[in-house]
This record gives C-alpha cells, sequence and structure tokens, in this order.
C-alpha cells in the first residue's frame, strides 16, 4: 500500500518504522529538517520537508494515489485539514490523530462530517488501558476482545504459585476455571505453550477467558483480589483526565498532583470531585505528605520517563498494591521491568497497535481481515481477532483435526455472545469471532492460520 504520514515526531515515526517493515510504500512529510534526516538514515523511507496541509506539498507525494494518509502532528486542527484536503485530492482512505479533551465527544461527529475514516487519540486509549489495569490489580497488564467480553491478562509467575513445575495438560485438570495460557516470555524466548509445558518461576505469561473465570483463577493462586479504591495519579497531562473520568465512573476517589500551578486550576476547573495538589510527584516528602502508602494504585504520568521511573519505583518501595507508569522510550522497558515495574504503557505504541489493525484490514479487505490487534511480548507475539466468514477450510471441522501453522493457538472463540475457550473437539462456524495467538508474524487473514 502507499501511504502517506503527516508529522515525524515520535508517533509519526513509530509508524513509519512499523508499517515499512511490513513492505507498505511510505513517505513521511514534515517541515523540521531535523526530524526527517533521522527517519531518511534509520527507516526505509521517502522524507518530504513542507507543510502536509498544503495542497502542493501533497501533490508532489501524488497523494490522488494514496491508499492511506495518516495526519499525527501535534496539531489536532491541523491533522482535520490534512485529512479533509488529502481526501479532497485523492485519498481513498484517512485518518486523524484528535487529542484534544475539548473534542473528547464530538469525535462520531467529526468523522461523519469531515469524511475521516479513523480517528485515534492515543492517550484517551491508554487511559482506558490503565482503568483496565487498576480494575484487575493482579495483572501487570489487560487487553479486552470480542466486544469486550473476553480478557487477556498479564502476570509473572511467583515461586509460590501452585502452577509451577506442572505440566500444561495436567494443570488444565486441576485449574477450575476455563480459561486458556496463550504465550509465555522466558528469558529472552517466547513460547505459545503446548501441553508438556511446565511454568518456571519469573515466567511472563498471558492468560485468556472471560473476567469472572480470570478473577477465579488468580484466587487459585492466592493472589491479592483486593479493589482499588482510592487513586493517586502523578502528573495532570491528558491522559490523567481522560482516566479521572473513567474512573469516576466506577465512583472511585481519585488525586491529581501536579508540580505546575496553572495547570493544576486548569485541572480544577475541568475535574468535578477531584483533589487537586500542588507539589512535584518525585519529591518523596510531597509523597509521604500525601500518604503514598495508603492508596490502592498510583499512576505515574508526567512528560519525563524518568520522573515517572522515579515515583513508581518509592511508591513500589512504599507497598503500594499497584504501581503503573507511563514509558516513551521502548530502550527503557526491559530496564523498567528489571526494577519490578511491569505495567507499563506506551501511547505511542498504542496508536501503532490501532493503526496497523486498520492498515491489515484495509490490505486485506477480500479476506477475512483483523478486526482488532494487540502485540505482546516486545512485539514477538500477536494476538489477533476475525470473524469467520466464507471459510470452508476453517469453518465446521473439529480443532483437533486442523492442521495449523507452528506456534499459532485459536485461543478463544466468540458464538452469539457466548464465549467458548475451545478444546479439540470444538468447531469454528460460520460468523464466529475467532481469537488468534501467533508469534509468526503478520497474519491478515483467518485463512493463513492453516499449514501450506
Amino acid at each position: 500500500m502507499k501511504i502517506i504520514i503527516v508529522g515525524a515526531g515520535k508517533v509519526g515515526y513509530t509508524l513509519a518504522k512499523e508499517l515499512s517493515t511490513e513492505n507498505h510504500n511510505i513517505t513521511l512529510i514534515d517541515h523540521d529538517s531535523e526530524v526527517l534526516n533521522h527517519a531518511n538514515e534509520t527507516l526505509d523511507v521517502m522524507c518530504v520537508k513542507g507543510n502536509g496541509a498544503s495542497v502542493e506539498v501533497l501533490n508532489s507525494t501524488n497523494i490522488h494515489e494514496a491508499d492511506l494518509l495518516l495526519a499525527v502532528t501535534s496539531s489536532d486542527e491541523l491533522n482535520m485539514i490534512c485529512c479533509v484536503i488529502g481526501k479532497k485530492l485523492g485519498a481513498k482512505y484517512t485518518v486523524a490523530r484528535v487529542r484534544n479533551t475539548d473534542y473528547s465527544n464530538e469525535f462520531k461527529m467529526l468523522q461523519e462530517e469531515l469524511e475521516l475514516d479513523l480517528v485515534i487519540n492515543p492517550e484517551m486509549d491508554a487511559a482506558t488501558e490503565i482503568a483496565r489495569m487498576i480494575k484487575f490489580p493482579s495483572a501487570t497488564n489487560v487487553e479486552t476482545f470480542a466486544n469486550n467480553l473476553v480478557e487477556m491478562v498479564e502476570f509473572r509467575v511467583l515461586n509460590s504459585d501452585p502452577i509451577i513445575h506442572i505440566n500444561l495438560a495436567e494443570l488444565n485438570k486441576k485449574i477450575p476455571e476455563k480459561i486458556l495460557f496463550c504465550a509465555v516470555r522466558r528469558d529472552n524466548n517466547v513460547y505459545i505453550p503446548k501441553g508438556n509445558f511446565e511454568f518456571q518461576q519469573d515466567d511472563l505469561v498471558y492468560v485468556i477467558g472471560e473476567r469472572s473465570s480470570i478473577s477465579r483463577f488468580f484466587k487459585y493462586l492466592g493472589r491479592n483480589s483486593h479493589k482499588a479504591k482510592n487513586i493517586t495519579i502523578v502528573g495532570g497531562s491528558r491522559i490523567a483526565i481522560y482516566l479521572t473520568w473513567i474512573l469516576q465512573e466506577s465512583d472511585l476517589n481519585v488525586k491529581i498532583i501536579e508540580k505546575d500551578r496553572e495547570r493544576c486550576m486548569l485541572l480544577d476547573d475541568i475535574l468535578d470531585n477531584t483533589l487537586i495538589i500542588h507539589g512535584d510527584g518525585t519529591d518523596q516528602e510531597v509523597l509521604d505528605n500525601e500518604n503514598i502508602e495508603s492508596a490502592d494504585a498510583i499512576v505515574s504520568l508526567t512528560d519525563r520517563d524518568e520522573e515517572n521511573l522515579i515515583t513508581s519505583l518509592y511508591a513500589n518501595q512504599c507497598g503500594v498494591p499497584k504501581v503503573i507508569l507511563k514509558i516513551n522510550r521502548q530502550s527503557y522497558f526491559p530496564i523498567v521491568t528489571k526494577l519490578g515495574l511491569n505495567s507499563i504503557v506506551s501511547p505511542k505504541f498504542i496508536i501503532a497497535n490501532n493503526i496497523l489493525r486498520f492498515v491489515r484490514a484495509l490490505d486485506n479487505t477480500k479476506g477475512i481481515a483483523v478486526e482488532k490487534l494487540y502485540r505482546i511480548l516486545d512485539d514477538e507475539a500477536e494476538v489477533a481477532e476475525f470473524t469467520a466468514k466464507n471459510t470452508p477450510s476453517l469453518t465446521n471441522i473439529k480443532l483437533q483435526d486442523l492442521k495449523l501453522k507452528d506456534d499459532v493457538l485459536i485461543a478463544a472463540i466468540l458464538r452469539n455472545k457466548k464465549i467458548i475457550i475451545p478444546s479439540g473437539n470444538d468447531v469454528i462456524k460460520e460468523k464466529d469471532k475467532v481469537i488468534v495467538v501467533t508469534k509468526a508474524g503478520h497474519i491478515t487473514d483467518l485463512n493463513e492460520i492453516l499449514a501450506n
């Protein structure tokens, strides 16, 4: 596909990097020579200097041949204008990043009136992901599928867990709940576990099932099932605003610590029933004065990774049950996890997931396209959701009789709003939603799970 990306900042660069690895023809537009030079030196993309809302600049990229225009500059209004002009000049599909909280209730109208094919808001998506982590305290990360009926939860195996040193076939007989272990990282290796697989301490595991089943599974492990009630957020960012709105809908108490006085005043105007504290969230004295040790969860959302790390380490040391931090630099992820902080969010990678799913769907409109995509374990495995349609080679055949590719797992099936955690005797039927886990990579069509 021919894809034009307007904006070569963190998000634009990440998108260009991810999409170029999938053999798309990428053109990157930005007015900043420095960021373009960096992209030109490190990526296999074409770089164009100029204003992405300029007709002349867009025409110079042969916009009329573009399959997709992605506008991800720091200006919401510029992104929307880029998309409107791009669509008029012949781009087939347009996607705009719109982040301002003032537009949060207007996405649907903007999408319809401006003929945008997709509106993305990484801060809102990040807030949604954080809220799921808070509501599921035993997990380090949570993702939902099949209209939020299926949850995929990440956790680390402890020495005290009763699942250690038991092969998976035997373990499935012992566990009272219908769940599926779908992916494991051990040291630097990723596994799609089979029946003879045995868990070890410090394994990072992904398990999939209904929320109630996963909750009971964590009780089986003996994990803390205490529900969070009092949440402290450090950093009054856009994510903090969206997160507060979401948490208050669940009647949770939210406190925000922000070191910029003017920002505190803005937050106080926007957020009702929220305690706003003017102070430095990296200052131990400030955190102690706010009784950080009594918080059920702390979320570090400042603009600096280092500040988020310092605050989170201190909160973890104080025994806060749930510690979540925002990290932008991917190179920090291994360091952070080695320090015992596993609940990490990165808005630019959330947006990359969403865009990749959209691009794959466009790239495969004649097949059974990816409806939802979630990359896990440092991008070495993927979880994809499809709807089965026109798949005679897959439907009405026992799963144990299907010849799947290596390292491909059918993790869940949704049929008539009922979740099936499949066994070998189950079958896929027409119109089922099918969730597939793979480390083969780049599956865009449900038929591709079959071995040749």
